[in-house]
Formats: structure tokens, C-alpha cells, sequence
């Protein structure tokens, strides 16, 4: 349940220079999110392959990035969300 409970950070669309900025933010995000629970942050990458292009779960992740408790993040997320945080799971 490492990476189902996080679930987001910083994200926002952008052209596609701003693909690879964004790409890199989710991920040092997702790490440091990860790093603060005490948890594996080995599935950051795939989560932003999963995400990245798809401003529906862009939009998702940045808004379930304000819910502090991470049960709730995790409970609150959409069936595609909870998807792509289950397929990055170590």
C-alpha cells in the first residue's frame, strides 16, 4: 500500500516543454511525500509514466495533494486514480 497512499503533488498541464518539467515534479513530489511517511518511493517513476498526459488524473492528483491524512487521499481518488497508484505498487 506504499504508493496507493500517495497520491499526488504538483502537477500541472502544460505544453510539451513543460512535459518533461512536469514529469520531473510529480516524481521529486511523489519522493518526497513517500520519503516523509517512511515509505518505498521505487514506484515514483511509473506513477508519472501513468499520469503524465492525462490532465483528468493531473487535475485529480493536484487536488487530492490537500487531504493530509493519506487513508483519505487513497479512499478519496477515482477508480483511474486508484489504478494507476495499484499498477506502481512495489
Amino acid at each position: 500500500m506504499m504508493l496507493k497512499i500517495f497520491v499526488a503533488s504538483a502537477l500541472s498541464a502544460g505544453a510539451l516543454a513543460a512535459g518533461a518539467a512536469l514529469a520531473n515534479e510529480l516524481e521529486d513530489a511523489c519522493v518526497a511525500q513517500l520519503e516523509a511517511e517512511g515509505r518505498d518511493t521505487s514506484g515514483c517513476g511509473c506513477l508519472v509514466d501513468m499520469v503524465e498526459g492525462d490532465a483528468a488524473l493531473e487535475e485529480e492528483f493536484t487536488a487530492l495533494a490537500e487531504i493530509a491524512d493519506a487513508d483519505e487521499r487513497y479512499d478519496a481518488a477515482s477508480d483511474d486514480a486508484k489504478a494507476a497508484m495499484d499498477a506502481c505498487t512495489r
